[in-house]
Parts: structure tokens; sequence; C-alpha cells
């Protein structure tokens, strides 16, 4: 963990940090950034939306289950910080699936 002004010179120290520790190594990769703080710099909030398909009886429909909001540096890293979050959810199930992520507009 460590502290950045903003999602650049966290990519940066992000980097520099796994230069160090791989060592050459090719088996370490950078993962997805989290940031801490709401509305950190370089950062948007997203919505998450989750879905399952239901059996009716005479197709399966799609019905939302749960939104998560997250703070990211974009939709991709939102649709992955979200599926971190979702496993805490009382009542998840595997089979939810993400149906759209959404940048949340206006200020937050």
């Amino acid at each position: 963990m460590f502290e950045a002004p903003d999602l650049k010179r966290a990519r940066t120290a992000a980097r520099k940090a796994l230069e160090e520790r791989s060592a050459g190594d090719d088996k370490w990769s950078l993962g997805v950034l989290k940031p801490l703080t709401p509305k950190a710099p370089g950062t948007h909030r997203y919505s998450v939306i989750y879905a399952e398909w239901v059996d009716s009886d005479v197709q399966f429909e799609r019905r939302d289950v749960h939104v998560v909001e997250v703070w990211a540096a974009d939709a991709q890293d939102a649709r992955r910080l979200s599926t971190v979050e979702i496993q805490d959810v009382e009542g998840y199930r595997p089979a939810w699936r993400v149906r759209s992520v959404v940048r949340v507009a206006g200020k937050a």
C-alpha cells in the first residue's frame, strides 16, 4: 500500500514497486489499483449493476439484483473492483453477472 497525489503518480509508484519486487521475474504483474480514498484525483464514481437469469414458465428473464458503486480509474477497473465487493454482499450467488458499468455523472 502506498500514497500518491493522483492516479498517474500512483501508477508510476506501483510500477516501480513491481520492478523492485519482481527483479526480472515475469511471474509478477501489476493488478488493479484500488483507490482507498473516495474522489481520489484521476478516479471517478461508477455504478456497476449485477443481474441474474431467472427461469419463468415461458423463458429465462434477466433480473437486476444488486448495484455496487466504486471509485475507479475507468470502467474496466470499476468492473474488476466490483467483483471483489459483490462477493461480500449477503445473498451473493456466483451466477450473478455484470449487466452494466456506468460512470456516474455530476458532482459526487
